[in-house]
């Protein structure tokens, strides 16, 4: 064996944000590459977010785009 990648599931968290938040189909809540989601000021980052790819450098990817657009609108604001 070369390698082994190892998978802990594909059910996102996001119970507690069902009727609060647009939820897709899987579960997963509705935000683009921004990360914002439909309300403003509102974000969502990592696995519970809509997006092809789920894997913890995407993740942590999400939470610098996350902060990012976090930081423009509280100065827009």
């Amino acid at each position: 064996m070369d390698g082994l990648f190892i998978s802990i599931g594909r059910q996102p968290a996001t119970e507690l944000f069902a009727g609060q938040l647009s939820l897709d189909e899987g579960g997963y809540i509705i935000a683009g590459e921004s990360t914002q989601t439909e309300i403003p000021g509102v974000y969502a980052a990592g696995d519970v977010r809509t997006k092809q790819v789920r894997q913890i450098i995407t993740a942590e990817a999400d939470g610098a785009s996350a902060a990012h657009h976090i930081e423009q609108y509280l100065l827009e604001s």
